[in-house]
């Protein structure tokens, strides 16, 4: 689960989730969109309280690490090709971080 849905779900949204394959087509369009509807509003109501903060770093020196955090994040959802897009772009920052750090 990602950090957004671990603050938002609930083991009672994950009750009806997983009853909805088991319910009659039209209470399965119903229950699944009150899901929905629920999550839209916990996820509007997490963002009203500027104490909720989703980032992963929150130090300045995270701060050039957190795009390699995140496209490593992301990698885990890609297909193929997109995995060798992001392998490419990891290899590109990583040789980047490293010419910086050779010669400052």
């Amino acid at each position: 689960m990602e950090a957004i849905d671990t603050l938002i779900q609930d083991r009672h949204l994950e009750m009806m989730k997983a009853a909805i394959p088991y319910l009659e087509a039209p209470r399965q369009k119903n229950i699944a969109m009150t899901v929905k509807l629920m999550e839209l509003l916990r996820t509007m109501a997490l963002f009203q309280n500027p104490e909720n903060n989703l980032r992963m770093c929150s130090g300045e020196e995270d701060a050039e690490e957190a795009p390699v955090q995140m496209l490593s994040a992301i990698r885990d959802y890609c297909t193929d090709r997109e995995k060798e897009m992001i392998d490419n772009a990891l290899n590109f920052l990583q040789v980047f971080s490293s010419y910086g750090t050779a010669f400052p």
